[in-house]
């Protein structure tokens, strides 16, 4: 147990409004702060009755084993109960990182100059703002039909906190794969240099309609600059483009949060801060994920990675994934692209089990972190732990790459994929999705979890793969 732990659970058991006062005094997040301890507090009365639910039990089955009775039923209720037990501690070992990342955030404003490794959050999250040393009425806005690559990238480059998403690549293969009309925007000081960019893509659809969207398809976008004029100046831009477009809305995926525009936060994105060798992570993961991991060692698996090679395969499992979620399918030729374009920075990873692929991962590496925006397993894989086995190999290649941050992608809070991830220690980070409306009226729910189209779900994960395949990437090229 770390010595922050330990001082956290004595104290909520003491005096927890102590406790409180004392690391509010050395965090200025005092909301998170608050949260976590309550939390924590909630889990440890939780813990305690479990606690005493499983001697309870303990005893019941000394008393029957003294009458020779069958005890299997008691067994199993305090094998249960002692699961429940450690999931809650993995519980609290997670809130106990986001104080500990408050109080990291306390002493980096506290004097000494923040970095995203103090912060414990990856490059593209750690925004430093400056103000401008200009006008911002002098700003020259525009929308270039031939987009100068080298220009773009070059900014791009030169903004630590940017995202694989706003690489100029981009324009390109979304406009060669899905044939859309990607509408790049750029913000210029008075002497013509760029202070910021903001890739949009227009989508136009009679199923869907037509919408603007930064970026689609991924979990990052929104304008990238460190003057907060210039991003104003450019998603009021964009407003405009979407109006002459006649769109209905503008859907801009950012990492801060830009008032006085609308805002969902229904997603989250989950990051986790890598150590330094293999061996430490191991020490990190909680015993039912490393227990986890070595069962489906056991299981015969094997695991490669690689790049196109690996594509067929990976496409395989990927797909039938898809389809069993009943969400339509991004064409072979997309990924296919994506490994071209990106040549060191994408590659593919594999899980086989007798020589059939059963598990699938899908790479993208970019300054600190590498992040994994697609993965799918066999449902029939599941009991052999083929996705537990395979995340844990990324993870080890991950450290052996030197990155610094495993970002496993976006999930609606309290969802599967969302303990799937805080499993392995990730850390919770806000995403915000800012939103232009044409007209009053209520935020776009393009989404699997609209009630609306759950008949046309279940309706998809009743068709055969191959026609799925066939379909899905016509229809999947409008969906954001």
């Amino acid at each position: 147990m770390s010595k922050l732990k330990r001082k956290i659970k004595e104290g909520v058991r003491k005096d927890s409004g102590s406790l409180l006062e004392s690391l509010l005094t050395e965090s200025a997040n005092e909301d998170l702060i608050k949260d976590s301890v309550e939390s924590i507090g909630t889990l440890i009365q939780i813990e305690k009755g479990l606690q005493e639910d499983r001697k309870k039990l303990s005893r019941q089955i000394g008393v029957l084993r003294k009458r020779g009775e069958d005890t299997a039923d008691l067994i199993a209720g305090v094998s249960e109960i002692s699961e429940k037990i450690k999931q809650l501690d993995t519980d609290i070992d997670h809130q106990v990182a986001q104080i500990e990342n408050c109080l990291n955030q306390g002493k980096s404003a506290a004097g000494d100059p923040p970095n995203a490794t103090q912060l414990d959050v990856p490059a593209h999250l750690a925004v430093v703002e400056h103000a401008l040393d200009c006008d911002a009425n002098q700003l020259q806005l525009g929308c270039e039909p031939g987009l100068d690559e080298s220009e773009w990238q070059a900014f791009v480059d030169s903004q630590t906190h940017a995202t694989v998403y706003h690489d100029a690549r981009w324009h390109k293969l979304i406009k060669d794969n899905f044939g859309h009309n990607p509408q790049y925007i750029t913000c210029r000081k008075p002497d013509g240099s760029l202070c910021g960019v903001f890739p949009t893509v227009h989508l136009n659809s009679r199923l869907f309609g037509s919408f603007l969207l930064s970026m689609p398809y991924f979990n990052y976008g929104g304008p990238l600059t460190s003057h907060p004029e210039a991003a104003q100046k450019m998603m009021q831009y964009a407003a405009e483009i979407g109006t002459s477009l006649e769109c209905t809305h503008l859907e801009s995926r950012d990492t801060l949060q830009r008032d006085p525009w609308l805002c969902k936060q229904h997603k989250i994105t989950m990051i986790l801060p890598l150590p330094e060798t293999d061996e430490q992570l191991d020490q990190q993961l909680g015993t039912k994920v490393r227990a986890q991991v070595k069962r489906a060692a056991r299981e015969d698996l094997e695991f490669v990675a690689g790049g196109a090679e690996l594509l067929p395969e990976f496409y395989r499992v990927f797909a039938h994934n898809m389809r069993d979620l009943g969400t339509p399918v991004y064409s072979r030729k997309f990924f296919a692209s994506i490994l071209e374009c990106f040549p060191g920075q994408a590659s593919l990873t594999i899980v086989r089990h007798e020589g059939e692929p059963v598990a699938a991962g899908f790479l993208l590496g970019y300054n600190d972190k590498l992040e994994i925006p697609w993965a799918s397993s066999l449902r029939r894989a599941n009991p052999l732990g083929a996705n537990m086995f395979m995340y844990r190999q990324i993870l080890r290649s991950a450290i052996e790459r030197k990155y610094q941050y495993f970002d496993f992608g976006r999930s609606s809070k309290g969802a599967s994929t969302h303990k799937f991830k805080k499993q392995w220690g990730a850390l919770e980070h806000p995403l915000y999705w800012h939103y232009w409306l044409r007209d009053s009226g209520e935020l776009p729910e393009l989404n699997p979890n609209n009630p609306k189209y759950k008949l046309v779900i279940s309706a998809w994960q009743k068709l055969p793969v191959a026609v799925a395949n066939i379909i899905g990437p016509t229809l999947v090229r409008n969906l954001p």
